[in-house]
């Protein structure tokens, strides 16, 4: 573990569109985090990278910008799911990039009937929930982690099952830690959902660790992956379009690229190129050079072509987050407070706790997240000053204020496409691949699905066939097997320990 800074302006090192050589060996579209990790991975393996941006700075939703004092994230919450024993964590080991993660000491705590109760361990959710809802838990967590979905529940959303054994009215405590749990982790609906895939994230939560805030903020750990990137011999291009993603018979073969400052229209050559700009957008640039695009890869694989949607027919995993400034600390842990009797407001983190430097001197950083659940951005913003109203009373506007209230949809959503809905790493087009938070592995959320989904594209070009020149191949598969089962059983009494690697102090 090596502690590290919040990134500031003049440590970035970018380099002009101008001062791009004509030809690499991979060009990565989009500087966010999967295009960082994709890029730093490939200098790793030995080859030229360029890295193509179109705004002012690197990071997309996994950075931040200082407003009055606070470290206000452009999308993330500074808070990895699985803290330092995920596989974000495991990749930033991996790649050697500085970088401490403070893990929660606790489960979470949950406002619940007007208070605020912390539970250390899940044994400990027998005070939230009462005895008779309790048991009610046990017996779900028992489907849900110990044994496999049936046949017939494969098809089914989270909420129809989860309507088969509870209802609302009778259990509402115990409703609203399923149906809150799933705004925050995934900004889906429980309709968005297919019940297997809650199984596999649920059991991901459990097997990895307690979540983690990053210290320095989200924006110092971007910061440390620019320069592993352009320190290791990459170049990284800002504030530089990508107008087209070149082909000739049906293979990429480069990008056209504009600078936004100067206007100047230049081409890039590479045999490989990798988008992490979601696959509606990187359609569109393959489509600008006038290819006609299959739906199927190449191989006759599922691709990015496909497109599938949730079953509620959502396209995108939409939220609203809002920051705000407290003079007091209003969470007494490194954890997520479940909101389970409010409208709106899913989830608040403190990050400030981990970091004091997230926020001025003398005040405490708060984050909210809500699923948007409708397109009026008015509504649901008043939504979520009622609910913070009903959370600080009299303390709402004076003790406590509203710093941004950012919302998270179309072309700029939580992610790209709902949690099992992502698509392959493979596209329509041979040498074009995905990375992201449209390419999630089955089970891993935000920003840990956008590191397997780097894993996962390393370990599709490894298994490229000879006539595609593949790198060297690595003596194991670049994603990880998962921590044992028998970890998720330290949740009966306290999370599972911080891997030392990553921890902070």
């Amino acid at each position: 573990m090596t502690s590290v800074n919040p990134a500031t302006e003049d440590a970035r090192g970018p380099s002009r569109a101008s001062q791009l050589e004509p030809e690499y060996d991979v060009i990565v579209i989009g500087a966010g985090l999967g295009g960082l990790l994709a890029a730093a991975q490939f200098l790793r393996r030995g080859q030229r990278v360029a890295v193509i941006e179109r705004l002012a700075h690197p990071g997309g939703r996994f950075t931040a910008k200082t407003f009055q004092g606070a470290q206000v994230s452009t999308g993330a919450v500074h808070m990895l799911p699985f803290g330092a024993n995920g596989e974000l964590a495991a990749m930033l080991r991996a790649l050697g990039v500085p970088h401490a993660i403070h893990d929660s000491e606790v489960f979470a705590s949950f406002h619940v009937r007007g208070r605020q109760i912390v539970t250390r361990s899940i044994l400990q959710l027998a005070s939230v929930l009462g005895p008779r809802q309790f048991a009610q838990f046990v017996r779900l967590g028992y489907d849900m982690l110990l044994r496999d979905p049936r046949p017939d529940e494969r098809a089914q959303t989270y909420r129809d099952w989860l309507d088969q054994r509870i209802t609302r009215e009778r259990s509402p405590e115990l409703y609203a830690y399923f149906e809150r749990v799933c705004h925050f982790a995934l900004s889906v609906d429980l309709d968005d959902v297919l019940y297997p895939e809650i199984v596999e994230s649920t059991k991901n939560m459990f097997r990895y660790g307690a979540p983690g805030i990053v210290e320095g903020g989200c924006a110092a750990l971007t910061g440390e992956l620019e320069r592993r990137v352009t320190s290791g011999g990459g170049a990284l291009a800002l504030e530089t379009e990508t107008l087209a993603i070149l082909s000739e018979d049906g293979v990429a073969r480069g990008v056209m690229i504009r600078d936004k400052r100067a206007g100047a229209e230049t081409i890039l050559r590479a045999n490989l190129v990798i988008s992490d700009i979601g696959p509606t957008a990187t359609r569109r640039l393959v489509a600008a050079d006038g290819a006609n695009v299959p739906a199927e890869a190449a191989d006759g694989a599922p691709g990015a072509w496909d497109e599938p949607v949730a079953p509620s027919g959502r396209r995108v995993a939409s939220g609203l987050k809002t920051h705000l400034l407290a003079d007091y600390s209003v969470i007494p842990h490194r954890g997520i407070m479940y909101c389970l009797d409010t409208d709106r407001i899913a989830g608040i983190v403190q990050p400030s706790n981990s970091d004091r430097r997230l926020a001025p001197p003398g005040k405490h950083l708060l984050i909210t997240h809500q699923l948007m659940r409708s397109d009026d951005v008015n509504a649901e913003r008043e939504a979520a000053r009622a609910d913070l109203r009903y959370l600080f009373g009299d303390d709402f506007g004076a003790r406590v204020r509203i710093l941004t209230m950012s919302q998270y949809r179309d072309e700029w959503p939580v992610n790209r496409k709902p949690q099992g809905s992502d698509v392959s790493p493979r596209t329509g087009l041979a040498g074009l691949y995905l990375v992201g938070d449209a390419v999630k592995p089955s089970g891993y959320l935000m920003v840990e699905g956008v590191a397997q989904s780097v894993n996962a594209l390393l370990d599709t070009l490894d298994g490229w066939d000879a006539s595609d020149q593949p790198p060297a191949q690595p003596a194991a598969p670049a994603t990880p097997p998962k921590p044992s089962k028998l970890r998720a059983f330290y949740w009966l009494l306290a999370p599972p320990p911080p891997h030392p690697g990553s921890a902070g102090k």
